[in-house]
């Protein structure tokens, strides 16, 4: 099992020099990869997020000119908040710039004010995603490019450059219901929803794997982001499975392990960059070699 981290590309801690520190911090002790938020704006009944939001692309670019090896992913890019021809040109420069580092994490969204703020019609987003997936898998993969749709159309246009990974970078499609599932296989190359139980991913693996098996669909991946939390003197609910001593965290990343997830997002609650550094540390040397 692979581990990623978030970085606060928002909220109180969405600071360059907090950004880098994690990330560096990140890479050194051995975790696989740097995770980025999407919100383009953030309307007044939603401020949990925080006033500020960096755009998630220009932070992985600015991370990467940072670091050496490290993922670089999105958790999870909207779809339908992009033109995505140039989404495919900032996704493709970015993966060209880090020299294959890119994991593409993608979704169709959930904030009805933030899609009428944006002038994208909310009741459409299923649709307009999975046209954009489609898109961006022409755009990267053919010498000659060109597609009719619904929402778009092109032709006699050369997109360059290409990625750097081949054909593109690995698609991880997040959401938690069937039509995101359904997305997911018949679109991506993984599956990415946040903040399940062991027993609700075990109940979504269910359609997951029927999906696969009806699409003869293999290599394909698990990757499951989830708060986690070291502290032995809260109570903490039992479905707040990564969350409490770290004897209690060592067998609920065991659980998600067992189930089949390749690839588990850690968001940190520490309540400080500080607090966020001395977790990962901790993580490394006394959760993860009992895994």
């Amino acid at each position: 099992m692979n581990f990623g981290i978030t970085l606060p590309n928002f909220g109180k801690y969405a600071d360059k020099n907090e950004i880098l520190k994690i990330a560096a911090s990140a890479e050194e002790l051995g975790f696989k990869s740097l995770w980025v938020s999407d919100h383009v704006v953030i309307p007044d009944s939603h401020q949990v997020f925080g006033d500020v939001f960096y755009d998630p692309f220009i932070t992985l670019t600015y991370v990467a000119a940072h670091t050496h090896n490290i993922s670089l992913g999105t958790s999870v890019i909207i779809l339908p908040y992009r033109n995505p021809v140039v989404l495919a040109k900032m996704i493709s420069t970015l993966d060209v710039l880090s020299e294959g580092r890119v994991i593409l994490g993608v979704g169709a969204g959930w904030l009805q004010k933030e899609f009428e703020a944006l002038g994208v019609p909310f009741n459409q987003r299923g649709e307009i995603a999975n046209e954009y997936l489609k898109i961006l898998k022409v755009l990267w993969t053919e010498d000659d490019p060109r597609f009719k749709g619904k929402y778009l159309e092109f032709s006699d246009i050369k997109f360059l450059p290409k990625p750097y990974q081949k054909p593109y970078p690995p698609i991880w499609v997040g959401g938690g219901s069937n039509k995101a599932i359904e997305r997911a296989v018949i679109y991506g190359d993984g599956w990415h929803p946040v903040g399940l139980t062991p027993e609700e991913l075990k109940e979504k693996l269910e359609y997951v794997n029927k999906l696969l098996k009806k699409h003869n669909k293999d290599n394909f991946k698990i990757s499951l982001r989830r708060n986690l939390e070291i502290n032995k003197d809260k109570e903490i609910s039992d479905d707040d499975t990564l969350r409490g001593p770290i004897e209690k965290i060592v067998e609920g990343i065991k659980e998600y392990k067992a189930l089949g997830v390749d690839h588990l997002v850690l968001h940190f609650l520490s309540g400080t960059s500080e607090g966020i550094l001395s977790t990962m540390k901790t993580f490394s040397k006394e959760i993860r070699p009992f895994i």
